[in-house]
């Protein structure tokens, strides 16, 4: 009776510790998540050469925690982090009038959708926040 207690003892030790210790380990992509324009006026090249030697730049980013939610929060923080070493001014003069392109950070919902956490869109004269959800790439 004694071996047979302590090995059940033993088995909920086991699964009452092993309950303990769940994570969530999410993927998010930092970097251009939308665009418009055309490639003739605007100089995306240039564009996405001088944001890449100022910031991470379509990479991908992986957080691990204790919820989905923790995680996206530590993806939005790491976005502001990013996003306070640009330099909006210079950026925006790679970008001609009617153009823009959104410098984000999000999770793909399909192959060709992502869900944006928190984005910059940089048109040829400003830089707002980007005000959707949901961006559809080509």
């Amino acid at each position: 009776m004694k071996k047979l207690t302590s090995i059940l003892l033993f088995f909920s030790i086991l699964l009452l510790s092993g309950c303990g210790n769940k994570t969530v380990t999410n993927h998010y992509s930092i970097g251009c998540l939308t665009f418009k324009g055309n490639l003739v006026y605007s100089d995306w090249e240039g564009f996405e050469a001088y944001i890449s030697s100022l910031v991470d730049y379509n990479q991908t980013l992986t957080f691990t925690s204790e919820s989905k939610e923790e995680n996206d929060e530590k993806a939005v923080a790491y976005f502001n982090e990013q996003a306070a070493k640009l330099d909006t001014d210079s950026l925006c003069t790679f970008i001609a009038p009617g153009d823009y392109i959104v410098y984000g950070v999000g999770y793909s919902v399909s192959e060709n959708s992502f869900y944006i956490l928190k984005g910059l869109t940089f048109s040829c004269d400003t830089v707002t926040e980007y005000d959707e959800q949901f961006a559809l790439t080509n």
